[in-house]
């Protein structure tokens, strides 16, 4: 099956339209019309995705959560990333965007809904059992494809339940930092404040004209933020 989904990735990336574009914009791609099947022995579905620019996409997905991972011209699958949440039920939305340039491809913005009870909530109900709740977050993943150790990470994740103007956070973080981004084992930073996303990003872009102006003496380039936890 996955050399099946990376093969049509391969056919798809050759019919594709070339969506040339010199400034950072958006393509998007619906995984409700990709096949899903279930995994043999286990509650958990599989959803395989020919995606944009060579790139698949798969989705882990059962009652409580879902989790997702990437794959580049047949490269070897990523981990699957399921952002933090409280709530026991959880999914990804239908519709992923992608952030893309005339180089192709260099980020995507993913929501996820978690909604139910509390993960803490008394099995046995009571006053302690809780009310169904909501809460959304949108995941930013950086993909490099020319990597050979990780095509493709969580960079951020924008909590959208406080955050009003999310998307547009989103865009502002995955085109100031995930052009270029190499891969480590950090976790995704979480924002919950538009005031906190404009200033990283202001930092960003003064330590960026900073090191424009020395030349050869600048100093390496800011890293994105750290997880908190």
């Amino acid at each position: 099956m996955l050399r099946t989904v990376l093969a049509l990735g391969a056919l798809s990336a050759l019919a594709a339209p070339a969506w040339a574009q010199s400034e950072p914009g958006s393509v998007y791609f619906q995984i409700d019309s990709c096949a899903s099947y279930q995994l043999p022995g286990e509650p958990v579905w599989e959803t395989a995705c020919a995606a944009h620019d060579s790139w698949s996409i798969f989705l882990h997905s059962s009652e409580h959560g879902s989790g997702s991972s990437y794959a580049y011209n047949g490269s070897e699958r990523t981990e699957f990333y399921t952002p933090p949440r409280t709530l026991l039920f959880g999914g990804y939305h239908s519709t992923m965007e992608w952030r893309r340039n005339e180089s192709g491809a260099y980020a995507t913005i993913h929501r996820y809904v978690s909604e139910g009870p509390s993960m803490d909530v008394d099995p046995n109900g009571g006053p302690d059992s809780g009310e169904d709740q909501r809460q959304d977050h949108l995941v930013i993943t950086a993909l490099n494809p020319d990597s050979y150790e990780r095509v493709a990470c969580p960079l951020f994740v924008v909590d959208a339940s406080q955050i009003t103007d999310a998307n547009e956070a989103a865009r502002i973080l995955a085109d100031t930092f995930a052009p270029g981004h190499v891969c480590d084992d950090s976790e995704a930073y979480v924002f919950t404040d538009m005031g906190e996303v404009y200033a990283t990003v202001e930092a960003y872009d003064m330590e960026m004209e900073m090191n424009e102006s020395q030349g050869d003496d600048a100093a390496s380039p800011m890293q994105p933020p750290k997880s908190k936890s």
